[in-house]
């Protein structure tokens, strides 16, 4: 099965046992974390609060960057927010990243127990898709969009959708085992595509970063597969990397 969760609240903890699992943020947690693994960051770690992000900082061994957000701004104390812009510069190549945000990072922290954990964008789309398609037989494929404050987004709609108009396409098969709640994240896709920017910008996430003048975000984030890449989350430490080989 093939499903679309439109939040980590409405996800039944059990399906998580030998799924894997993409988690979308489109505005802007999982964008930024893709855009700095292709510019080259060693790791992202995550962290529920911004408190702990800073007392991990005080016990690191190595030079690490603090990214984050709430409320769509930079958390006082970090050095970077989370804008895809922020993690695009020769700071990131080799970095390890502290990063707590308002929803990305608890959605991730939420599916940990799954088999494996992909973290999508529209910015990896094709990478992700190619990647579900190894192992989809293996079990139920679920894509868990990150909403905005305990709501549905249709920006992560949009991303998922991408993700498995992608499958369709490497499959050429209308025979997926789509559930209905991927049908409506596919649909809603193919409806926006020709203009990505204007259907992200539909959304309460969007018009949040208009509201605090980060608009320009939101064609960041609308670059399908500008990273061209899969972004993999581990559970222990939670951290999200580039995957390995055979990973």
């Amino acid at each position: 099965m093939i499903d679309v969760i439109f939040g980590p609240w409405l996800l039944d903890r059990s399906r998580l046992t030998g799924a894997q699992v993409v988690v979308l943020d489109v505005l802007r947690a999982t964008s930024a974390m893709v855009t700095a693994l292709h510019h080259g960051a060693k790791e992202i770690r995550l962290f529920p609060t911004p408190e702990e992000v800073l007392a991990a900082r005080a016990g690191a061994a190595v030079p690490v960057i603090l990214g984050g957000e709430r409320g769509c701004l930079k958390v006082p104390g970090f050095d970077v927010g989370n804008s895809p812009a922020e993690y695009a510069t020769p700071a990131t190549r080799g970095a390890t990243i502290l990063m707590s945000t308002t929803n990305g990072t608890r959605a991730l922290l939420a599916v940990q127990d799954a088999r494996r954990v992909l973290v999508g964008a529209l910015l990896n789309a094709t990478a992700t898709a190619d990647a579900l398609l190894e192992e989809y037989i293996q079990g139920d494929t679920l894509l868990v969009c990150a909403g905005t404050e305990g709501q549905i987004a249709i920006e992560d709609t949009i991303g998922a959708g991408a993700i498995l108009w992608q499958l369709m396409q490497r499959t050429l098969s209308t025979a997926l085992p789509f559930t209905d709640s991927a049908w409506i994240a596919y649909q809603t896709y193919a409806a926006v595509r020709p203009r990505l920017g204007a259907g992200l910008r539909l959304g309460r996430g969007a018009v949040n970063l208009i509201r605090a003048g980060l608009e320009e975000d939101i064609d960041r984030c609308a670059a399908v597969d500008a990273c061209p890449l899969v972004a993999q989350f581990h559970a222990t430490p939670a951290r999200v990397t580039t995957r390995r080989q055979g990973d």
